[in-house]
């Protein structure tokens, strides 16, 4: 390798792996942000970062490269909502486009469905980094740990924590949409119950 040149291993092996990995990236970085623009740049970012590394000391690059994404997510998000506190009206995810192949591929990932995208905004930024990795990459509780820099009962705690808020969410969320509808009909809803 001369000077100037980056750290890249064998030639073809850089891209090959960012490649392999990069629609789980985009899933993290997504369900971490609930942006595709965002998510797009931190990929972008970590691809950056992953061609200036020097491989010889990346013993995983799936570990590597997702943990880098969940890093980087967090900061981003971070920075996000500092904006937002000076936005005015809600905040709402972009919802992802699956039929033009919007990064829905990847095996072993599920969809983040626009509502719990949502109700992600809501946990802190530990427990919605927790919960993507388990339940959209199905991310053993060791890496979830590896990437947070906890140990696994923290991790597993994490996500226990996540989804009791968002079972939570969902639930008061239910009663929300009961309550307006029972006002739309002009009261709560009793009287038609009772006429059933």
């Amino acid at each position: 390798m001369s000077d100037g040149e980056p750290p890249t291993g064998p030639p073809g092996r850089t891209e090959d792996v960012f490649a392999r990995h990069g629609p789980r990236l985009f899933r993290i970085a997504y369900g971490m942000l609930g942006s595709t623009t965002r998510a797009e740049d931190v990929v972008r970012d970590v691809r950056l970062r992953w061609q200036a590394t020097d491989r010889a000391v990346v013993a995983d690059p799936q570990a590597y490269l997702t943990t880098a994404t969940t890093r980087l997510s967090i900061r981003a998000a971070l920075s996000a909502r500092t904006r937002r506190a000076s936005y005015i009206g809600p905040w709402l995810p972009e919802p992802l486009d699956t039929d033009n192949g919007g990064a829905t591929g990847a095996e072993g990932t599920k969809p983040v469905a626009f509502d719990v995208l949502l109700m992600l905004e809501r946990l802190d930024l530990a427990e919605r980094a927790a919960f993507v990795l388990r339940e959209t990459l199905s991310s053993p509780y060791a890496e979830i740990a590896a990437v947070l820099g906890v140990d696994e009962a923290q991790a597993r705690h994490l996500v226990h924590r996540a989804r009791r808020h968002l079972a939570t969410d969902r639930v008061a969320d239910r009663q929300g949409r009961e309550d307006t509808a029972g006002q739309k009909r002009g009261g709560d809803g009793a009287e038609d119950y009772e006429a059933a």
